[in-house]
């Protein structure tokens, strides 16, 4: 027994001796002596990356200690920089670089801690500097410490509680500009051609200037213009157009651009011809590791330093902000947070920026320093809806001007920079005769990567990174000369072009292209070792690993993805290309990565949103084929809203063909009231969830104005979506066997017999596949990069691909003015013609950018429209409208019931005509200040449908915010009030509005938390407040309500037949309506209590039941979502009078609730759609007759035809 006793001991002696020498915590290598450990950790990659993260941070710390910023209130003693009187004599004086990080590291055996890169990285791959050891500079003192003073300041709180925090103080504000007149005596910085250049007079100026903007169809607007624009011209005289030819005039404006040198306005920044070269794989072993080089003729592109220069000078460049700042918010009750919405009041942008102050120039330049926010977009298009013509334009915007301004089309802040070629026919011949055809694929896949950063090794060129480096100096549109240093802040794409962007490889075992996380754990979004993994997985360039490829491809001859290729690149999803730009600019530090931000229209709209509203169908599909039909009759139902906000959909939306982003958007913002009740119970419950955190989701990610609560409130939200996926797929996805629709089936078989015809697939077409819900894809795991992506870099609005998109119908514009033959170079020739015209224009006229349909008129409330062709007669109506015109007259506070009036004060109240002609509106339009300060408005049409909110007059915790009526009528009332008190006796006209007013459903839970939209339904004609009048200035805004269709219809509520409160050919109401929360983001930010407007809204809308952040939480506490209680409205309409936003004509939100006044014309007619010119309702105290009907007779709170 001792003896084995004794060897248990020795054994667990020589054991724990063994492990005395140990590699790490990470690395499990023991060694039982100092020199094995040694030598193990010289070859040990894990430990080198490891020591190399711990110098980084180091070094960043000591950066940070060193280079302390002091604002200009604070200070600094000179005992404060006195060393202690025991400081030793033998430290050594180190600047901010110069620490001993291997003394702070401690000696080589300390043990390993902390997170490192994964799957065995190689650390000489990445672009990091490697340490160095510091010499002591011999006796020393302390430490250097450099004082960075910066002329920092706020400006003062505005009425909306808002300030603008500049960490410099800047020299030049384009939001200070109140006229144009202001700014009238300043010249451009570079000497512009005015017009009529090239051509010799204004006349064919003008002309040609028309055929050249505007639209390419020449539509009744276009005619329109050119009769305005240039044939009622001053400066128009028909005899100069003697010999007039198109031709002949637009190669004068091309031979005039070519002869400009740099130094004129339009030359800086003209197009170039170019011949990337690319180098194509041969499977040949060379000794010089190069492939056989191919030229790729026909780029078209522009030099980035000139398109800076020349965008700085022209006379857009009024409105880019120089100067970064942060906006901050402070609420009613002081509480400060910072708003992100631009990108020059982002942090990346604010960091930028006082990075390049602090760098230290040797040629004593004392000129101010300022970034030029570079934002760029890029992706293929078709240019006919017919045919093949397709171009690959690459985008550069300027993050300097508001976001606001870029999205607009119209506006000119797209620069296209380059029209990337397409790979010949030759190339591909080339190819097929180097490579056995079942690596044609890799190769041309190769090829394309290639050709891909060979544009842009040329488009970086050494002017643009000296550039980079040094600054360009540019005289700016106020006179002052500027050191302009570019910076490249996002690049915005779909996924096939980011995975070329990154070099990549699609679809990848690390997919992501801005961390390493593997595709197998994109199901844990939302959780916290998802956020852990997405903090220390970040990507970076491996330059050793795709060298290392790059030989074994060209110089041994290995296949493009053989197995030794494979090794190397697959387990981090590489690919064997030189990045373009981490080759170019990562030694100025640049990092590419983090510019590829998200993309909500591809990513969430078109991706995690189709999917699961595709299969939902599918589901339906496989319960019931029947119920598609029921779900196409409730889509059909729902009414629209707004101009563009919520379209009418098809009758066949179920089978969502040929569906843009938007269409999914739609969808999703109405499918709640659709979907409910069509699935067994209990799953019903599970998908109206589902839906309710999608849009909740989707509303969220695209406000255009964001705080550090809203955000938080995104974080939990993305939680509880994530959550109520995963449950969605294991409870409700494996119950039923769903198969492809019908259309899946039938677009799958087209194009497997394509496929067979050319020979690439021998399988005959089969019937419909089983298909499953995948959570396993990047558009899902990228959801989790939008809070991080908006603190960095503003509001997902600035960088959508949704520019992109809408910059491509430039390019199509552009492509019907060609003859369809060297499409690049023809397209380039239009756009400098465009451009040239473009800059003449607004070099005259620098109001393009604010142009509004509501400058004139920004204070009022609302617009009710008035032409004498609509006249009714209200002699039904003569007591009631008179206690409410009386009670507005007394300026007695609104609360939902009529004041009485006694008989004598209703007898000091005339009407002219005495209610027998009383003008109707046709059109009810409410300007109103949404949640991001900008100036909106609703058009509506008084009649069914016409739905409208008020602030509620409720007390309780349990009251709702807003009251809902439906505007039946709109009259213009003349009135004469001669009593003793009255504050008016002229003649004058009040403004009334004839509503159906709606009650919220007794019982009826609602919330965020509850994932349930409100429900409202008709007041009983049988209460005296069904029908009343509504003074228009206590209109917030239009509402969007949908009927609640699982509800079914009743006439309990208005007697059975025809009505004017009911639409034409329906004889009953719905029981019930679903009051649309998500129509537009800012009736969201209104229910969500988001926005600055006031009142400020001072309740926490982040819940206490927040999602459980445990790795091992339970499903159902996984399912809980924030705690958002109703909130009290964010703007009320006497609110709105006192307008200090700005305005926008050119904003997504203004389609959505009523669009600029040029498409409500287009839309909404005020005298021809309705009917007869004299269309009177003859509403007698009797019930008279008209030729729509007879009135009721029984009680005045029912009106019916």
């Amino acid at each position: 027994m001792r003896t084995t006793y004794f060897f248990v001991v020795l054994f667990v002696f020589f054991l724990a001796m063994a492990s005395r020498f140990k590699c790490g915590d990470i690395c499990e290598r023991n060694f039982s002596d100092a020199s094995g450990l040694t030598r193990h950790r010289q070859a040990c990659q894990i430990y080198q990356e490891h020591r190399r993260v711990q110098v980084q941070r180091l070094k960043d710390k000591a950066s940070t200690t060193a280079a302390t910023a002091f604002d200009l209130n604070l200070q600094v003693t000179s005992s404060q920089l006195q060393p202690p009187a025991n400081h030793p004599s033998e430290v050594p004086a180190a600047g901010p670089s110069e620490v001993d990080y291997d003394a702070a590291l401690g000696s080589p055996d300390a043990p390993l801690s902390g997170p490192i890169l994964p799957n065995d990285v190689d650390p000489s791959a990445t672009d990091a500097p490697r340490p160095t050891r510091t010499r002591a500079r011999g006796p020393a003192s302390f430490r250097r410490v450099i004082l960075h003073v910066y002329d920092s300041f706020r400006t003062a709180f505005n009425s909306f509680g808002i300030a603008c925090n500049y960490r410099h103080r800047p020299s030049y504000d384009p939001d200070s500009f109140v006229s144009i007149d202001q700014l009238s005596h300043v010249a451009a910085a570079v000497k512009l051609t005015e017009p009529p250049w090239p051509w010799k007079n204004m006349t064919i100026w003008r002309l040609m200037s028309w055929k050249s903007t505007g639209n390419s169809y020449k539509s009744d607007a276009e005619v329109t213009r050119l009769v305005h624009d240039v044939l009622r011209a001053g400066d128009f005289d028909i005899a100069h157009l003697a010999t007039f030819s198109t031709h002949t005039e637009s190669k004068r404006l091309d031979e005039a651009d070519a002869a400009l040198n740099s130094h004129d306005g339009f030359g800086l920044d003209g197009w170039k011809c170019a011949a990337p070269e690319i180098m194509v794989p041969t499977r040949e072993k060379r000794p010089e590791g190069l492939g056989q080089s191919f030229i790729v003729e026909g780029l078209m592109y522009r030099p980035l330093k000139s398109v800076i220069e020349a965008a700085f000078s022209e006379a857009a460049s009024k409105w880019f902000h120089l100067t970064p700042f942060k906006r901050i918010w402070r609420s009613a009750s002081g509480r400060e947070q910072h708003l992100y919405d631009e990108l020059y009041t982002s942090d990346a942008w604010n960091k930028a920026h006082d990075e390049l102050q602090k760098q230290k120039r040797t040629d004593g330049c004392k000129l101010e320093r300022v970034i030029a926010g570079m934002m760029f977009w890029s992706d293929s298009t078709h240019l006919a809806q017919f045919g093949h013509a397709s171009a690959w334009p690459i985008y550069l915007f300027f993050g300097n001007l508001s976001k606001y301004a870029r999205a607009s089309p119209n506006s000119g802040a797209c620069h296209p920079i380059a029209f990337i070629p397409s790979l010949p026919q030759s190339l591909i011949r080339l190819i097929s005769t180097l490579t056995q055809r079942k690596s044609h694929a890799d190769v041309i896949a190769h090829c394309k990567w290639g050709l891909f950063h060979a544009v842009w090794h040329i488009l970086l060129d050494d002017n643009f990174v000296e550039a980079y480096e040094d600054g360009i100096v540019i005289k700016c549109y106020d006179g002052i000369y500027r050191r302009v240093y570019p910076r490249i802040f996002t690049y915005s794409a779909d996924y096939p072009e980011k995975i070329l962007i990154a070099t990549i490889r699609d679809k990848g075992i690390c997919p992501c292209p801005r961390c390493f996380i593997p595709k197998s754990h994109f199901g844990c979004l939302g959780r916290l070792s998802d956020i852990k993994a997405r903090l220390s997985s970040a990507r970076t360039y491996f330059r050793n690993k795709v060298n290392a490829a790059r030989s074994a491809i060209y110089q041994w001859g290995n296949p493009v993805k053989g197995a030794f290729v494979e090794r190397i690149l697959k387990e981090l999803s590489l690919v064997p290309t030189l990045n373009a730009f981490t080759e170019t600019l990562s030694s100025l530090g640049f990092d590419l990565f983090p510019i590829l931000v998200v993309d909500l229209m591809h990513e969430f709209e078109l991706g995690v949103l189709k999917g699961v509203l595709k299969h939902l169908i599918r589901i339906l599909y496989a319960i019931d084929p029947g119920r598609l039909a029921i779900l196409n009759e409730r889509f059909f139902a729902t009414p629209p809203f707004g101009v563009g906000a919520i379209r009418r959909f098809p009758p066949n939306m179920a089978e969502m063909r040929q569906q843009a982003a938007r269409h999914f958007e739609d969808m999703l913002q109405c499918a709640i009231p659709a979907f409910e009740g069509l699935f067994p119970e209990g799953h019903d419950s599970i998908i109206r969830t589902l839906l309710f955190r999608l849009a909740e989701w989707h509303a969220l990610a695209k406000l255009r104005l964001h705080s550090d609560d809203s955000l938080q409130y995104l974080e939990q939200s993305l939680k509880s979506l994530a959550a109520q996926i995963r449950k969605f797929q294991k409870l409700t996805c494996t119950v039923f066997q769903t198969k492809e629709l019908p259309g899946e089936t039938a677009a799958r078989q087209r194009r497997q017999q394509s496929q067979a015809k050319s020979g690439r697939q021998t399988t005959a077409p089969q019937g419909p596949r089983a298909k499953t819900f995948n959570l396993l894809t990047y558009k899902f795991h990228a959801l989790g990069d939008y809070v991080t992506s908006i603190r960095m870099f503003g509001t997902t609005d600035s960088y959508t691909t949704q520019i992109g998109e809408l910059a491509h119908r430039l390019i199509k514009k552009l492509y019907v003015f060609t003859n369809k033959r060297d499409v690049p170079q023809q397209l380039a020739k239009q756009e400098r013609r465009g451009t040239n015209l473009r800059r003449q224009r607004q070099a005259n006229n620098t109001l393009e950018f604010e142009s509004s349909a509501l400058d004139s008129i920004p204070e009022l409330h609302h617009i009710l429209s008035s032409t004498p062709n609509y006249v009714v007669n209200l002699t039904k109506f003569l007591t009631n409208l008179k206690d409410h015109l009386l009670s507005r007259l007394y300026h007695h506070e609104f609360n939902g019931d009529e004041y009485q009036f006694d008989s004598t004060k209703r007898s000091q109240l005339h009407f002219v005509d005495n209610l027998t002609r009383i003008m109707e509106s046709k059109t009810f339009r409410i300007n109103y200040t949404s949640y991001d300060i900008r100036r909106q408005q609703d058009s509506m049409r008084p009649g069914h449908g016409c739905a409208i909110m008020t602030l509620s007059r409720e007390d309780g915790p349990t009251a709702h915010p807003f009251w809902y009526a439906e505007v039946l009528r709109a009259f213009h009332v003349p009135i004469i009030h001669v009593a003793p008190d009255a504050l008016n006796r002229s003649p004058h006209s009040m403004e009334v509005l004839w509503v159906r007013w709606l009650g919220v459903e007794p019982g009826y839970k609602w919330g965020f938390k509850e994932a349930c939209l409100p429900k409202v339904g008709f007041v009983p004609e049988s209460d005296e407040n069904a029908f009343g009048f509504l003074d228009p200035s206590l209109v917030i805004r239009g509402c969007h309500l949908i009927p609640a269709f699982s509800g079914g219809r009743t006439d309990t509520l208005l007697r059975r037949g025809a009505s004017v409160a009911r639409q034409h050919g329906e004889t009953d109401d719905w029981v019930a309506y679903y009051v649309n929360i998500f129509a537009d983001r800012d009736m969201f930010a209104r229910f969500a209590g988001f926005g600055l407007v006031r009142p400020i809204v001072e309740d926490n809308y982040l819940g206490d039941d927040d999602v459980d952040e445990d790795e091992d939480m339970d499903e159902d506490e996984d399912m809980d979502g924030p705690d958002v209680p109703p909130k009290t409205l964010t703007a009320s309409g006497s609110e709105n009078i006192d307008y200090h936003g700005h305005l926008d004509s050119d904003d997504d939100d203004a389609n959505s609730s009523g669009g600029s006044q040029e498409e409500e014309d287009n839309d909404v007619d005020d005298d021809s759609d309705d009917g007869d010119d004299d269309d009177e309702l003859h509403m007698s105290e009797e019930g008279g007759s008209s030729e729509d009907g007879d009135f009721g007779d029984e009680d005045e709170s029912r009106f019916e035809f």
